[in-house]
């Protein structure tokens, strides 16, 4: 999955930080992100908390990251109760939508990946939902974020672990044969990542994968559960409130103290620089998500193999530094964050052209550029 690593809380001010997970690269920390540091060596499960009207939580038990949860509210029963729904719906989609491991009572990506070639899978609404919408967006938005590309991310996912564990080249090579996956390797797993060759059925809501083929819904998966946990938040009541799960940020209302909108700091992708803030932008009622480079990434030769895969090379994007989106969903936001990544400037302003999104991203020569409506967004 595509995970984040921490949204901290430095006064009124949100960091928010790209693409990161349980295994953080150790040269991807920055003091600002030692709470993320801590969460990797033992898990966050802190109990609900209040000061004045703002009532939060954090945990470390879904989608490899940290979440935090805080609801303004004068009615602290009211937000303990949405709280602790909040954490356990978590909990809940993290199985649904888990492509690693299966969990009693559940039929989620696993199961289905598990079935590839031998029958259709039928599930729940909310994962046919998600896996919709995902292949839909790639047909109509974007094929640049494609969520069949389970055989790839996966033989990537081995050699990044390998370097992650601190094994050297030499190592690697002894191991897999080569430090990299070879071009002849990955092009053998190209047939197993067509998503025409996902099959819905949405009467049953069955899918059903060919044989080889495995899903990876990391690119959409955490989004989607953002802005689902948020919507029944909203239907339970509550009118103020910041969920932040890692690179994800949504906004349920605006401050209760009088201002306008909550300001939210974009992470710095060259985290040797003097300020770890890349920009800040004024936000209320929407989300913001970012990718970035520089979190969940192995160097090797002086080049940068990060995460997020480039369906048309099936290797590692290097197309930018990092990726902001402003729009209302935050699923859709995740989709198109890794879209964009995988895309070149001029991709990049079409794409926020096409839906209607405020865009903000870093190119690799790290310069800061917007598209037309990200600029309004800005802190002057």
């Amino acid at each position: 999955m595509k995970k984040a690593i921490l949204a901290v809380t430095l006064g009124s001010l949100l960091i928010l930080s790209a693409c990161g997970d349980k295994n953080v690269n150790k040269n991807a920390n920055v003091s600002e992100n030692k709470n993320a540091i801590e969460a990797e060596q033992k898990p966050v499960a802190k109990e609900i908390t209040r000061d004045g009207e703002k009532n939060e939580i954090e945990f470390y038990d879904t989608f490899d990251t940290v979440v935090h949860i805080a609801i303004y509210s004068d009615d602290e029963s009211f937000a303990s109760e949405n709280l602790t729904y909040a954490k356990e719906r978590f909990e809940d989609l993290h199985k649904l939508f888990d492509n690693y491991r299966n969990y009693d009572g559940y039929v989620n990506v696993k199961s289905i990946n598990d079935d590839a070639g031998v029958k259709p899978v039928v599930v729940d609404d909310t994962l046919f939902k998600l896996i919709k919408d995902s292949v839909d967006y790639n047909k109509n938005i974007s094929h640049k974020t494609n969520i069949a590309l389970g055989p790839v991310t996966k033989l990537w996912n081995e050699y990044r672990e390998l370097y992650e564990s601190g094994k050297t080249k030499e190592e690697v090579i002894a191991l897999k044969g080569q430090a990299l996956p070879s071009d002849e390797e990955l092009e053998k797993l190209r047939p197993f990542t067509n998503i025409e060759n996902v099959k819905l059925d949405e009467g049953k809501k069955s899918v059903e994968i060919d044989k080889g083929m495995a899903l990876d819904l990391g690119a959409t998966a955490k989004g989607f559960a953002t802005e689902l946990v948020a919507r029944e938040l909203e239907e339970r009541g509550v009118k103020s409130c910041v969920i932040s799960a890692g690179g994800n940020v949504r906004i349920i209302g605006k401050p209760v103290d009088g201002r306008d909108n909550f300001k939210i700091g974009i992470q710095n992708p060259d985290l040797e620089s003097q300020d770890p803030i890349l920009a800040a932008v004024n936000v209320a009622n929407t989300s913001i998500v970012t990718s970035g480079d520089y979190q969940r990434y192995f160097d090797l030769d002086g080049v940068r193999y990060c995460h997020i895969i480039d369906p048309d090379t099936l290797k590692p994007s290097e197309s930018v530094k990092s990726i902001t989106i402003i729009k209302e969903d935050s699923g859709l936001c995740d989709f198109l964050s890794t879209a964009a990544f995988n895309s070149t400037d001029d991709e990049i302003n079409a794409l926020a052209d096409k839906t209607d999104s405020a865009i903000i991203w870093v190119d690799k020569d790290m310069k800061i550029q917007l598209s037309e409506k990200a600029q309004k967004f800005l802190d002057n």
